[in-house]
C-alpha cells in the first residue's frame, strides 16, 4: 500500500480518492497512516465482512492491487471481477495472469515505482471512457461449479 500512498503525492492535482481497507499489521498500518497523514483524499476503512465484499467493491471505479511480491492467485482480483470492477495491478505473478490489459484492467510493469502507479492512475482518472471500456470488459470469474465440471471432464478424458 505504501507505493499507492506515495503515488498519490504525485497526483496532487487529480481529483481521485484512495480508500484503504483493513491493514492487518498494526505497525504497518501506523506507518501507512503517517505516510498519508497530510492527504485528505486518502481514507482508511475498516475490514469488510466477506459477505459484503462484492457490494462494497461494486461502488468503486477500479481496484488497485499494488503487490510487491509474487502472488499465485490473488482472491481480491477475482472478487473485483465478480463485482464488475476493473483492476490496476502489479505486473507480476498471479495478478499478471488474471488481468488482461486493455480489456479488464491495467498492469503496472514497474510495480515498485510510485511514479509509474501515479501515471497509470492519473491517465485512468482523466479518461472516463477508457475506464468504462475496462469495466465493460470485465468477465465474471469461473465458479467452483465451473472448476469442478472442468476437472471431471479432464479426469474423464484421461480415463478414456
Amino acid at each position: 500500500m505504501n507505493v499507492l500512498i506515495q503515488a498519490w503525492r504525485h497526483m496532487a492535482q487529480v481529483p481521485a480518492t484512495l480508500d484503504i481497507y483493513g491493514v492487518g499489521n498494526p505497525t504497518y498500518a501506523a506507518a501507512l497512516r503517517a505516510l498519508a497523514a497530510h492527504d485528505s483524499r486518502i481514507a482508511f476503512r475498516e475490514p469488510v465482512p466477506p459477505e459484503q465484499v462484492g457490494r462494497v467493491l461494486a461502488k468503486y471505479d477500479l481496484l488497485a492491487v499494488p503487490s510487491q511480491c509474487l502472488e499465485t492467485g490473488p482472491l481480491v482480483v477475482y472478487e473485483a471481477f465478480a463485482a464488475g470492477v476493473p483492476v490496476v495491478g502489479s505486473g507480476l505473478g498471479g495478478i499478471a495472469e488474471l488481468v488482461t490489459p486493455a480489456q479488464d484492467g491495467v498492469l503496472v510493469p514497474n510495480y515498485a515505482d510510485p511514479v509509474a502507479w501515479a501515471q497509470v492512475l492519473t491517465e485512468l482518472s482523466l479518461d472516463r471512457d477508457r475506464l468504462e471500456r475496462l469495466r465493460a470488459g470485465v468477465r465474471s470469474p469461473r465458479t467452483m461449479d465451473d472448476v469442478a465440471r472442468e476437472m471431471v471432464a479432464l479426469y474423464g478424458s484421461l480415463l478414456a
